[in-house]
């Protein structure tokens, strides 16, 4: 069996040209390989629309890429467009997210200081990079809020939380955990 298949419900002539593009490209890569000139890219080993408009399923692997965060998974439900989705929902052993902010836009008076997150900036560092992993991730795009759970982890700078249950805001860098067995948190101590 070929490790891609198209169901014959695929209405959108669209959607094949982008599934077939995607089928072509590579999916290996390093994890925090984001993509550059703001293009999404869109890697796994079957993808079919659903009933309900500008809803896919991808499950195989699937991989989205885009300049400042990335997605990993053994399945997928993207809602929206493929190129800026409202919510993914992410199912996998585990499923991970990957952030990359730009921390030096976010300086007052920068016409950019509301985009990003300032919590966990440092003036060395222009950039940094925030990881999320769980059985199931909820990414919604729209408010840039992650819902992670099932041994769920959240590494940030210094530091790394696990729950059962994670709620995070990319954007003000706050979260909320809770769960069976409570939480762990381990900070890294600067000397």
């Amino acid at each position: 069996m070929p490790p891609f298949s198209l169901p014959l419900k695929l209405k959108n002539p669209l959607l094949l040209l982008l599934v077939l593009s995607m089928y072509v490209q590579s999916a290996s890569g390093d994890l925090l390989d984001f993509s550059t000139n703001d293009t999404v890219t869109i890697t796994a080993e079957n993808a079919w629309e659903d009933e309900q408009k500008d809803v896919i399923h991808f499950s195989g692997q699937f991989e989205l890429r885009a300049p400042d965060w990335s997605l990993l998974a053994e399945s997928a439900i993207v809602y929206g467009k493929l190129d800026n989705p409202d919510k993914v929902v992410l199912m996998g052993n585990p499923a991970m997210v990957f952030f990359l902010r730009d921390t030096s836009k976010n300086q007052p008076g920068s016409p950019d200081e509301n985009v990003t997150s300032s919590k966990l900036e440092e003036p060395n560092n222009s950039k940094l990079s925030i990881e999320g992993s769980a059985t199931k991730i909820e990414y919604f795009r729209a408010t840039n809020k992650l819902k992670m759970i099932g041994s769920a982890t959240l590494k940030r700078k210094d530091n790394m939380l696990t729950s059962e249950t994670i709620e995070y805001d990319v954007d003000t860098d706050k979260y909320s955990a809770s769960g069976k067995g409570g939480i762990n948190i381990q900070v890294m101590p600067k000397f």
